[in-house]
Protein backbone atom coordinates (compact mmCIF):
# COMPACT_ATOMS: atom_id res chain seq x y z
CA UNK A 1 0.00 0.00 0.00
CA UNK A 2 1.30 3.35 -0.82
CA UNK A 3 2.54 5.93 1.71
CA UNK A 4 -0.39 8.31 1.36
CA UNK A 5 -3.44 8.79 3.61
CA UNK A 6 -5.88 5.66 3.76
CA UNK A 7 -8.48 5.78 1.34
CA UNK A 8 -12.16 4.21 2.69
CA UNK A 9 -10.10 3.08 6.28
CA UNK A 10 -10.78 -0.56 5.59
CA UNK A 11 -7.40 -2.18 5.28
CA UNK A 12 -7.82 -5.16 2.65
CA UNK A 13 -10.12 -2.27 0.04
CA UNK A 14 -7.14 0.64 0.81
CA UNK A 15 -4.75 -2.21 -0.31
CA UNK A 16 -6.58 -2.03 -3.90
CA UNK A 17 -7.29 1.19 -3.87
CA UNK A 18 -3.95 3.08 -2.86
CA UNK A 19 -2.34 2.94 -6.04
CA UNK A 20 -5.00 4.26 -8.02
CA UNK A 21 -6.56 6.61 -5.65
CA UNK A 22 -4.19 9.93 -4.41
CA UNK A 23 -5.33 12.66 -2.72
CA UNK A 24 -7.67 14.80 -4.18
CA UNK A 25 -10.48 12.63 -4.98
CA UNK A 26 -14.57 12.67 -4.58
CA UNK A 27 -16.28 9.87 -3.95
CA UNK A 28 -19.78 8.97 -3.73
CA UNK A 29 -21.40 5.85 -1.26
CA UNK A 30 -24.77 4.77 -2.27
CA UNK A 31 -26.88 2.52 -0.86
CA UNK A 32 -30.65 1.08 0.83
CA UNK A 33 -31.56 1.84 4.25
CA UNK A 34 -29.97 -0.94 6.71
CA UNK A 35 -26.60 -1.14 4.50
CA UNK A 36 -24.27 0.39 6.67
CA UNK A 37 -23.48 3.43 5.02
CA UNK A 38 -23.66 5.44 8.33
CA UNK A 39 -20.96 3.26 9.71
CA UNK A 40 -19.33 3.14 6.73
CA UNK A 41 -18.96 6.77 6.52
CA UNK A 42 -17.35 6.84 10.40
CA UNK A 43 -14.81 4.50 9.79
CA UNK A 44 -14.04 6.38 6.44
CA UNK A 45 -13.75 9.69 8.64
CA UNK A 46 -11.91 8.00 11.70
CA UNK A 47 -9.39 6.87 9.15
CA UNK A 48 -8.04 10.48 9.05
CA UNK A 49 -8.44 10.91 12.31
CA UNK A 50 -4.62 12.73 13.69
CA UNK A 51 -4.10 13.75 10.12
CA UNK A 52 -5.63 16.41 8.29
CA UNK A 53 -8.69 17.89 9.24
CA UNK A 54 -12.18 15.97 9.20
CA UNK A 55 -15.24 17.82 8.61
CA UNK A 56 -17.96 15.18 9.37
CA UNK A 57 -21.36 17.12 8.29
CA UNK A 58 -24.56 15.01 9.68
CA UNK A 59 -28.10 15.74 8.49
CA UNK A 60 -30.18 13.86 10.44
CA UNK A 61 -28.08 12.05 13.83
CA UNK A 62 -27.40 13.61 16.72
CA UNK A 63 -24.11 15.05 17.62
CA UNK A 64 -23.60 12.48 20.59
CA UNK A 65 -24.57 9.29 19.00
CA UNK A 66 -21.94 9.84 16.29
CA UNK A 67 -19.45 10.76 19.09
CA UNK A 68 -21.19 7.38 21.03
CA UNK A 69 -20.47 5.35 17.69
CA UNK A 70 -16.99 6.73 17.58
CA UNK A 71 -16.71 5.31 21.20
CA UNK A 72 -18.33 1.97 21.09
CA UNK A 73 -15.81 1.06 18.28
CA UNK A 74 -12.75 2.29 19.66
CA UNK A 75 -12.10 4.96 17.12
CA UNK A 76 -9.89 8.22 17.86
CA UNK A 77 -11.96 11.35 17.26
CA UNK A 78 -8.97 13.71 17.88
CA UNK A 79 -9.02 16.44 15.10
CA UNK A 80 -12.96 15.42 13.55
CA UNK A 81 -15.11 18.40 13.35
CA UNK A 82 -18.64 16.92 13.90
CA UNK A 83 -21.48 19.81 12.27
CA UNK A 84 -25.11 18.84 12.43
CA UNK A 85 -26.89 20.59 9.47
CA UNK A 86 -30.24 19.43 10.99
CA UNK A 87 -30.38 21.49 13.81
CA UNK A 88 -28.63 24.76 12.47
CA UNK A 89 -31.76 24.55 9.58
CA UNK A 90 -34.18 24.05 12.36
CA UNK A 91 -32.49 26.39 14.36
CA UNK A 92 -32.39 29.31 11.33
CA UNK A 93 -35.03 28.24 8.82
CA UNK A 94 -37.41 26.08 10.46
CA UNK A 95 -38.45 27.04 13.55
CA UNK A 96 -38.18 31.12 12.83
CA UNK A 97 -40.61 30.05 10.31
CA UNK A 98 -43.05 28.46 12.47
CA UNK A 99 -43.06 31.55 14.41
CA UNK A 100 -44.11 34.10 12.13
CA UNK A 101 -46.66 31.89 11.20
CA UNK A 102 -47.68 31.13 14.53
CA UNK A 103 -47.94 34.78 14.59
CA UNK A 104 -49.91 35.79 11.41
CA UNK A 105 -52.34 33.36 13.21
CA UNK A 106 -52.55 35.94 15.41
CA UNK A 107 -54.08 38.53 12.89
CA UNK A 108 -50.24 39.67 12.13
CA UNK A 109 -48.40 40.26 9.08
CA UNK A 110 -45.01 39.57 8.21
CA UNK A 111 -44.58 43.68 8.18
CA UNK A 112 -46.46 44.34 11.07
CA UNK A 113 -43.75 41.78 12.55
CA UNK A 114 -40.44 43.19 10.98
CA UNK A 115 -42.12 47.04 12.12
CA UNK A 116 -42.60 45.61 15.88
CA UNK A 117 -39.56 46.46 18.29
CA UNK A 118 -40.67 44.27 20.54
CA UNK A 119 -40.71 41.30 18.47
CA UNK A 120 -37.66 41.78 15.83
CA UNK A 121 -37.43 38.99 13.00
CA UNK A 122 -34.14 39.36 11.46
CA UNK A 123 -33.95 38.37 7.47
CA UNK A 124 -33.05 34.81 7.07
CA UNK A 125 -29.35 34.45 5.91
CA UNK A 126 -29.01 30.75 6.55
CA UNK A 127 -27.73 28.69 3.26
CA UNK A 128 -27.06 25.26 3.74
CA UNK A 129 -24.29 25.16 0.22
CA UNK A 130 -22.63 28.61 1.67
CA UNK A 131 -22.75 26.82 5.31
CA UNK A 132 -20.24 24.27 3.77
CA UNK A 133 -18.38 25.73 1.69
CA UNK A 134 -17.15 28.26 3.48
CA UNK A 135 -15.71 25.58 6.00
CA UNK A 136 -13.76 24.55 2.72
CA UNK A 137 -12.92 27.98 1.64
CA UNK A 138 -11.09 28.78 4.69
CA UNK A 139 -9.01 25.41 4.66
CA UNK A 140 -5.45 25.79 3.01
CA UNK A 141 -4.15 22.11 3.19
CA UNK A 142 -5.65 18.91 2.81
CA UNK A 143 -9.06 17.53 4.68
CA UNK A 144 -10.91 14.71 4.83
CA UNK A 145 -14.83 15.48 4.20
CA UNK A 146 -18.06 13.64 5.03
CA UNK A 147 -21.32 14.96 3.79
CA UNK A 148 -24.07 11.96 5.27
CA UNK A 149 -26.41 12.45 3.96
CA UNK A 150 -26.85 14.19 0.36
CA UNK A 151 -30.51 13.28 0.25
CA UNK A 152 -30.96 16.13 2.96
CA UNK A 153 -29.42 19.00 0.36
CA UNK A 154 -31.70 17.47 -2.43
CA UNK A 155 -34.67 17.43 -0.03
CA UNK A 156 -34.29 21.17 0.73
CA UNK A 157 -32.73 22.61 -2.52
CA UNK A 158 -32.66 22.85 -6.34
CA UNK A 159 -30.65 20.00 -7.49
CA UNK A 160 -29.47 22.41 -9.57
CA UNK A 161 -27.79 24.42 -6.45
CA UNK A 162 -26.59 20.64 -5.08
CA UNK A 163 -24.64 20.05 -8.30
CA UNK A 164 -22.82 23.16 -8.35
CA UNK A 165 -21.82 22.57 -4.36
CA UNK A 166 -21.21 19.15 -5.56
CA UNK A 167 -18.28 20.86 -8.25
CA UNK A 168 -17.04 23.61 -5.72
CA UNK A 169 -16.45 20.31 -3.37
CA UNK A 170 -14.37 18.22 -6.07
CA UNK A 171 -12.87 21.94 -7.29
CA UNK A 172 -11.80 21.97 -3.21
CA UNK A 173 -10.52 18.89 -2.61
CA UNK A 174 -8.60 18.34 -6.34
CA UNK A 175 -6.73 21.82 -5.34
CA UNK A 176 -5.94 20.71 -2.14
CA UNK A 177 -5.54 17.31 -2.25
CA UNK A 178 -8.50 16.60 -0.18
CA UNK A 179 -10.81 13.28 0.22
CA UNK A 180 -14.18 13.92 0.35
CA UNK A 181 -17.20 11.12 0.61
CA UNK A 182 -20.88 12.11 0.00
CA UNK A 183 -23.33 9.44 0.99
CA UNK A 184 -26.69 9.19 -0.88
CA UNK A 185 -29.33 6.49 -0.53
CA UNK A 186 -29.89 4.52 -3.44
CA UNK A 187 -33.05 4.47 -5.83
CA UNK A 188 -34.47 7.18 -3.89
CA UNK A 189 -33.83 10.14 -6.47
CA UNK A 190 -34.48 10.89 -9.89
CA UNK A 191 -31.91 8.54 -12.18
CA UNK A 192 -30.57 11.73 -14.27
CA UNK A 193 -29.87 13.63 -10.90
CA UNK A 194 -27.97 10.06 -9.63
CA UNK A 195 -26.23 9.77 -13.36
CA UNK A 196 -24.76 13.16 -12.48
CA UNK A 197 -23.28 12.95 -9.07
CA UNK A 198 -21.82 9.56 -10.01
CA UNK A 199 -20.39 11.82 -13.23
CA UNK A 200 -18.69 13.87 -10.89
CA UNK A 201 -17.12 11.24 -8.37
CA UNK A 202 -13.81 9.43 -8.81
CA UNK A 203 -15.39 6.53 -6.61
CA UNK A 204 -18.32 4.74 -6.94
CA UNK A 205 -18.97 2.43 -3.97
CA UNK A 206 -22.83 0.91 -3.58
CA UNK A 207 -23.58 -0.94 -0.37
CA UNK A 208 -25.87 -3.56 -0.23
CA UNK A 209 -27.35 -5.91 2.27
CA UNK A 210 -28.62 -9.26 2.14
CA UNK A 211 -29.97 -12.20 4.04
CA UNK A 212 -27.20 -14.76 4.92
CA UNK A 213 -28.49 -17.72 7.15
CA UNK A 214 -30.86 -15.90 9.79
CA UNK A 215 -29.31 -12.44 9.71
CA UNK A 216 -28.16 -9.76 7.36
Amino acid sequence: MSDGPPVLGITEIDRELSPHMPPGWIGILLGASGSGMSLFAKQFAQAGSGGAPVLYYTTYERTEDIQKAFQDFGWSSAGVQVVNLSDEYYERVLRRDLEVSRLRERGLSYKDLIDTSNAPVRRRSYNLTSRLLSDLAALDHPFRLVVDSIDFFLEVLDPGEVMMMVRQIRHRVQALGGQALLVMVSEVHDRRTTGLLEDLADLVVELGAGPAAESF
